[in-house]
């Protein structure tokens, strides 16, 4: 799993989030939010900053930079 998959999870689950519910937020479905947090697929550029906005933290912590 790669940190940015592995960070997602741990976020969503911090913030109380179930996978649906950051699903909606994005404006997509279940399932597709769930290949990022099992590192099938990657997002955007622009749906990974919407993530970090979600969370709360920035797009460098999510991607692992720090």
């Amino acid at each position: 799993m790669s940190v940015f998959s592995e960070r997602l999870k741990k976020e969503r689950k911090k913030s109380g989030l179930t996978q649906e519910d950051v699903a909606k937020q994005l404006g997509i479905t279940r399932s597709a939010y769930t290949y990022y947090e099992t590192d099938k697929t990657q997002p955007s550029l622009e749906t990974a900053t919407k993530l970090a906005d979600i969370f709360k933290v920035s797009l460098d912590y999510l991607i692992g930079r720090y």
